[in-house]
């Protein structure tokens, strides 16, 4: 696998390198590129986990989908960490019978097309038929399903994501609204009376929605870079 790096908070999360999407707003950002043997980067997260006493991984980036060998990072993790997936969901269909995780997480960026390909240069068609995928067996998937949207004032508002939470509401999937760090893109941070009414819109469609204000779910933590199979701990 591409590796970027681990960071280390409440829970250990692996970082990989690259993303079919650009969008403006990411803050992510690469520390390296590693490749690693699935064997090997489990070995390390098995050793961060002992040292740092920690059972529960989030695979992110990036594009977690993009790398090949995932599935088989997965199998080795299933019943040793409680892993989730963070995924754009553009290529989740192409691995979803293949991994063995606890939860899958699909962010998605706008329901409006044409938004999606402002916001990151592609459509939204691949995402939308991922989620649909998601929606209409989740009776029988063996990992829970939450969809989440980035709240941006003026681009994908209150309005948008009513649309979504409709729209996902068919399934009645879980929820997650974040609110936007300014950061690459120069637009304001929602208010919390902005980031109420997103929540409350997507009640009127959905029975469990959550948003940033509640849990924060990117806590800031050492970042560990890997460097031929040597671990570096940087703060």
């Amino acid at each position: 696998m591409r590796i970027s790096h681990i960071s280390v908070s409440d829970k250990i999360t692996l970082l990989v390198y690259g993303c079919n999407f650009k969008c403006k707003y990411c803050f992510f950002k690469p520390q390296d590129c590693t490749k690693l043997t699935t064997k090997g980067l489990y070995d390390i997260l098995s050793k961060i986990g002992r040292v740092y006493n920690l059972s529960s991984i989030t695979i992110a980036g990036g594009e977690p989908t993009l790398q090949e060998d995932l599935p088989s990072l997965t199998k080795l993790l299933d019943g040793n960490f409680y892993s989730i997936l963070s995924t754009n969901g553009s290529y989740l269909l192409e691995k979803i019978d293949k991994l063995k995780v606890n939860e899958v997480h699909v962010n998605l960026k706008a329901l409006d097309d044409k938004k999606h390909k402002i916001l990151t240069s592609q459509s939204n068609k691949r995402v939308l038929e991922a989620i649909e995928y998601l929606g209409e067996n989740k009776g029988d998937l063996n990992f829970k399903v939450e969809i989440s949207t980035v709240l941006i004032p003026g681009i994908i508002g209150v309005s948008e994501i009513g649309k979504i939470a409709k729209f996902i509401g068919r399934w009645d999937l879980p929820y997650h609204i974040i609110a936007h760090v300014p950061s690459r893109l120069n637009m304001p941070r929602p208010s919390k009376g902005i980031i109420e009414a997103a929540k409350n819109i997507s009640k009127k469609y959905l029975s469990h929605v959550s948003t940033s204000l509640e849990s924060r779910r990117h806590r800031k933590g050492k970042k560990i870079l890997i460097q031929k199979s040597l671990i570096i701990k940087v703060h």
